[in-house]
């Protein structure tokens, strides 16, 4: 599995090839077939050994904050534990390999569920202390879900330095949270 998210983080999908995984691990194409009849049933299988462990270390990370923004905090600054090898690239990489082989185009939803709990678990706790005035959970979710997940592509596709952006995530985010409810008459 780390052979072949590394592949397909450094040569993409469509440059990767299971007897190239094969030859890196050191061992017959044919033992790779044995397991994986195509390239999209491995990367499936990279997918599920990656972001479900990614997103249950974030919403384990987070947990314990007492306040949303200290929550983004952590999920923008990689406080969420120990990384898998090219897991970042191979991540951040999927969505365009999904929306550009149709075969794969299912594992957006599936991205999609996985982040969910970590989002909505951030927009109650904003809601509850206050932070996301007049937000319901599911506005409040989507809010968070675009800001961080935008952030991180961004970062990503920059290939640089972006952790300027968290502190203006964070800046927005205690706007949000100083302001009077949205929908409400101000002054």
């Amino acid at each position: 599995m780390d052979v072949a998210r590394r592949l397909f983080a450094e040569s993409g999908y469509a440059s990767t090839s299971l007897v190239a995984v094969a030859r890196e691990v050191g061992i017959a194409s044919s033992a790779v077939y044995h397991y994986f009849s195509g390239k999209d049933q491995l990367y499936r299988a990279v997918f599920e050994d990656t972001a479900p462990i990614i997103w249950e270390r974030m919403y384990e990370s987070i947990l314990p904050c007492e306040s949303m923004i200290e929550g983004v905090e952590i999920l923008l600054r990689g406080r969420g534990g120990q990384r898998l090898p090219f897991q970042s690239h191979f991540l951040a990489s999927m969505p365009t390999v999904a929306r550009l082989h149709a075969e794969l185009s299912d594992l957006l939803v599936r991205r999609t569920e996985l982040q969910l709990p970590v989002f909505r678990h951030l927009a109650e706790l904003g809601i509850a202390t206050g932070e996301l005035p007049g937000f319901d959970v599911d506005t409040g979710t989507e809010l968070l879900r675009t800001m961080v997940m935008g952030w991180f592509f961004e970062r990503f596709w920059h290939l640089e330095d972006r952790t300027g952006g968290i502190d203006v995530i964070l800046v927005a985010l205690r706007a949000i949270a100083s302001s009077v409810a949205i929908g409400e008459p101000q002054g």
